[in-house]
């Protein structure tokens, strides 16, 4: 796929761009079994796969939020299926060169859900690996505000640099205004993505309504700066290992 000039134009001043039926409903309907197989616990196909359980702020029941370190050797059909041509191309479009998989992760956005807040991917800790990556936000389930859809800032501070120290989100969520003008709501429907660069300041609000959603990222970064992923799992599983369901953490830190 090509994009336009003005759609490159609209990536690099906002840090973001929406694709509408970027993906088919084949494809969709595929890795949405795949995210049901990936969520049961039991499931020895899933093993490999980086858990992270927290306790519902909302209703203090110990759910599944993301599950990360799932494609490559893991699921070589659904790499295919994720990482084609298209993707690729979109990807080098925005970049300017080749991409390479940074990480990935599937958001469970379950009813009950926290809060994510306002941040900077970049905030965390991705300084020690790059200065610059693009993440492929993948829609599953209908993205809507009843089910905390996605915020993304949408004015003229938006800029290609840190707002923060690292480590550090933008802004607690109980002091955020999720209707603030700032920031615009990104409601998608399945197969839709959501390229947005490391900067781009977003977040979402709690999800407590009874209608769950799941989210696939993709995280890239340029050809030049190498293969990172190997490394950048080694050091998260050090400082951030998975969990399970009956050792959920509380749900205070910022983590992406």
């Amino acid at each position: 796929m090509t994009l336009s000039a003005e759609q490159k134009t609209t990536f690099d001043e906002k840090g973001f761009i929406v694709l509408k039926e970027f993906v088919d409903s084949g494809a969709i309907g595929v890795i949405s079994d795949w995210l049901d197989v990936l969520q049961d616990v039991t499931s020895e196909t899933s093993a490999h796969a980086a858990k992270y359980f927290e306790k519902s702020p909302l209703t203090g029941e110990n759910i599944l939020v993301r599950v990360e370190h799932v494609l490559g050797e893991y699921d070589a059909e659904i790499s295919e299926l994720l990482l084609n041509a298209k993707t690729i191309d979109a990807l080098t479009a925005l970049f300017g060169e080749a991409p390479v998989l940074f990480k990935e992760k599937i958001n469970y956005k379950h009813p009950g859900c926290r809060a994510d807040k306002l941040h900077q991917d970049q905030a965390a800790g991705w300084n020690a690996y790059s200065d610059f990556f693009i993440t492929m936000c993948i829609v599953i389930d209908a993205n809507r505000e009843e089910n905390a859809a996605l915020r993304f800032m949408n004015s003229g501070n938006y800029k290609k640099s840190l707002m923060e120290e690292e480590w550090q989100p933008l802004s607690d969520e109980t002091d955020v205004s999720w209707a603030d003008d700032e920031y615009v709501m990104l409601e998608a429907d399945p197969g839709d993505v959501i390229f947005f660069d490391c900067y781009v300041p977003h977040g979402s609000p709690p999800n407590d309504s009874d209608l769950g959603r799941r989210n696939v990222y993709l995280t890239f970064n340029k050809t030049s700066d190498g293969d990172l992923r190997a490394q950048y799992y080694a050091d998260k599983w050090q400082t951030y290992p998975p969990n399970d369901l009956e050792h959920a953490r509380n749900a205070d830190s910022f983590r992406v």
